[in-house]
């Protein structure tokens, strides 16, 4: 079978004691495992070093991380599959982990094969009634468990800071855009609460979801105290942002496992898709022209582009209906944090031109509540205002903004805004700062043009050529402005927003639960591979990657690519064997090393479009030969529901193990 060359870098293979096993003496830092490709036998290599790029693909810590030997501390790295057309399955309970605001639902499966629709939520108790959300906010004890969520935690925070100074007690939200925002994330990111207190990432995030996960099942006790529900009688699902990369899709996947949900009964779903599964079910009256009734919003055939517009980050994907009802997904996820939460940024920086920055801090500090309570009457203007209305949007000022600004500048905020450039935006009226209306349509610009540009674009692409419908999702998109920005710019588009928008992504986790095969084909969002190294030929490798080893030339650092950028996929089917890598003899682990690339074909791995994400490790069976050419491990990337996966089988066993990509350590 050729020359056989193997090595390692940073010594990635070991025998089954566990010690580095290095047969030719090879010199640690050279170079990766044996690759087999067209009869050839050529080697992976270890990483180069590399520099910051494209934020949405996964980074790694100080340029690369190697696993050293299969972690056995981790066995669910090494579980095997489950198989998803078999839900046997009593109860389906979803998670929204919000931005802003988050929640639950749940769905038992005799209900569900009844009525879809019978989806039971949360109501949670506030000052104005009761909300099918609770605000993303987390009040974490001296003991660093929960003593609060939602508005409780909200309102708890400001009792504890109005009478105490709060030091033992840490106050977090709107804290999921970390996850999106941190280019090298993993299990010991750091997360700040609101007074720069610091906690592990993932303890957080962990803390949450476990706290939702006892609510739910205390719900559920209450209806019956003699309930009891087993672990693998329920399906949870958590959804995610469809722009996420894949290493906060695994961020929040161990975070769950943390918080009491284990891995074979967990489903990851994309917001998006989950929004259209439930927009799927909406029942119509009547069509435009009066003529048809429809009981479906859409119908077999349809292609149309689902905005799921959330408080952080906005989420666009295109599917099809396809003849049998299963949804096919047309371009992978696109979007950016363009979410409602950028028209509170944007209200910030009002205030802080209002008062003055030293102003809003203190306020901030010292009267909390005070300051929530106006960002709350915020919210609810933000979601009523109308974009052709004339008349001022009145907000109930804190009374400690008008001390706080007196007392430091001698001068009241009434006398000072009248003489300041600000008199043409706001104006004090009693307890009350009414903010005219072309400023506060003006709050809604950045995220509205960024939204609009986006689809533009994104609508004159080939592949969503034909798209008649967009599906407008999400607690922003109850927004009259956001309704109109997209049905004044997109008139020959029909526009579905249902009644219930912002539980549409909720509900429709529910129902991804009780349909885990609803989704049938993915676009590979990224062209992923595994690095390695070939025979060098002149005239086709550039000479800076000419490298010379064992009396031979060599090229260094090629990208093997196993799914490309834009590629289908179809989703749990197995796809064509890629390459054979060989590891040690006598080895008891394999390792590998990904990248991932926004270009569609990739040479290298240290172009710019490039991305390290982590390394995959292949425990190998005890029965397997130990001579190299029998030992040889197969390797082919694919999807399975919304995350990626791998599937090895040894040659000589015939034996398949599938692992979990430890993209976060």
């Amino acid at each position: 079978m050729g020359n056989c060359l193997q090595g390692s870098r940073r010594t990635p293979y070991h025998n089954q004691s566990g010690h580095p096993t290095n047969p030719q003496g090879i010199e640690p830092n050279q170079l990766y495992p044996v690759l087999q490709q067209d009869g050839q036998y050529i080697m992976a290599s270890a990483p180069p070093p590399y520099s910051e790029r494209d934020p949405n693909i996964p980074q790694v810590s100080n340029g690369r991380k190697s696993v050293r030997h299969v972690q056995r501390n981790r066995p669910s790295m090494f579980a095997q599959e489950q198989n998803p057309t078999e839900n046997n399955k009593i109860l389906v309970a979803a998670i929204d982990f919000g931005t802003t605001f988050s929640g639950y639902a749940f769905s038992f499966r005799h209900d569900y094969e009844a009525d879809k629709l019978k989806i039971s939520t949360n109501l949670w108790p506030h000052n104005s009634g009761l909300s099918t959300k609770a605000p993303s906010a987390v009040l974490i004890g001296p003991d660093r468990q929960v003593v609060a969520f939602g508005y409780d935690a909200q309102k708890k925070y400001a009792d504890i800071l109005e009478t105490d100074n709060g030091a033992e007690y840490m106050f977090f939200q709107k804290f999921k855009m970390i996850l999106y925002t941190t280019e090298n994330l993993n299990s010991q990111t750091l997360i700040y609460d609101v007074t720069g207190k610091e906690m592990l990432a993932i303890d957080v995030f962990g803390l949450v979801i476990g706290y939702l996960r006892d609510h739910l099942l205390q719900r559920l006790r209450g209806r019956d105290n003699q309930t009891f529900f087993q672990e693998n009688m329920i399906q949870w699902v958590v959804t995610v942002p469809a722009i996420w990369n894949d290493k906060a899709k695994q961020f929040m996947r161990r975070a769950a496992d943390q918080g009491g949900i284990k891995n074979e009964n967990l489903t990851l779903a994309l917001e998006p898709e989950a929004a259209a599964l439930y927009c799927r079910y909406i029942p119509q009256c009547i069509s435009a022209s009066g003529s048809t009734m429809s009981t479906t919003a859409l119908e077999k055939g349809t292609k149309y582009l689902i905005l799921d517009l959330g408080g952080g980050t906005v989420d666009v994907t295109v599917h099809q209906i396809q003849e049998d009802g299963a949804l096919q997904e047309v371009h992978y996820a696109s979007g950016g944090c363009w979410g409602g939460s950028t028209v509170d940024m944007e209200f910030r920086n009002l205030l802080i031109n209002i008062f003055g920055s030293d102003v809003i801090e203190e306020a901030n500090s010292k009267y909390p509540h005070e300051i929530l309570d106006l960002f709350l009457d915020f919210e609810m203007k933000k979601r009523t205002f109308e974009p052709g209305q004339t008349t001022s949007v009145a907000l109930k000022c804190p009374a400690c903004l008008y001390d706080i600004f007196k007392d430091r500048n001698n001068i009241t905020i009434q006398e000072h805004s009248t003489q300041s450039e600000m008199k043409d935006a706001v104006e004090f009226k009693r307890d009350k700062i009414f903010v005219f209306a072309s400023t506060f349509k003006s709050l809604f610009d950045n995220s509205v043009a960024a939204i609009v540009h986006h689809l533009n674009e994104l609508l004159h692409t080939s592949p969503v050529t034909g798209v008649t419908t967009i599906l407008l999702v999400g607690g922003y998109s109850d927004s009259y402005v956001i309704k109109d920005a997209i049905v004044s710019n997109f008139p020959h588009m029909r526009i579905i927003n249902p009644d219930d928008c912002s539980l549409a992504v909720l509900k429709g986790a529910v129902l991804f639960g009780h349909e885990p095969n609803a989704i049938t084909s993915r676009i590979c969002k990224y062209t992923y591979g595994v690095v390695m190294n070939k025979v060098f030929v002149d005239g086709v490798h550039p000479e800076s990657k000419r490298r010379r080893y064992n009396e031979m030339d060599i090229c260094d650092d090629i990208f093997d690519i196993h799914l490309q950028k834009g590629e289908k996929i179809e989703i749990g089917k197995p796809r064509p064997e890629k390459a054979y890598y060989a590891p040690y003899i006598g080895a008891d682990s394999a390792l590998l090393e990904v990248y991932a690339s926004t270009c569609e074909s990739p040479a290298f791995v240290t172009e710019d479009s490039c991305t390290y994400l982590g390394s995959l490790v292949i425990q190998l069976s005890p029965d397997a030969n130990d001579k190299m050419k029998e030992q040889l491990i197969n390797v082919s990337f694919h999807y399975c529901g919304t995350e990626l996966e791998v599937a090895a089988r040894e040659e000589k066993t015939r034996n398949v193990m599938k692992a979990k990509f430890d993209f976060i350590g």
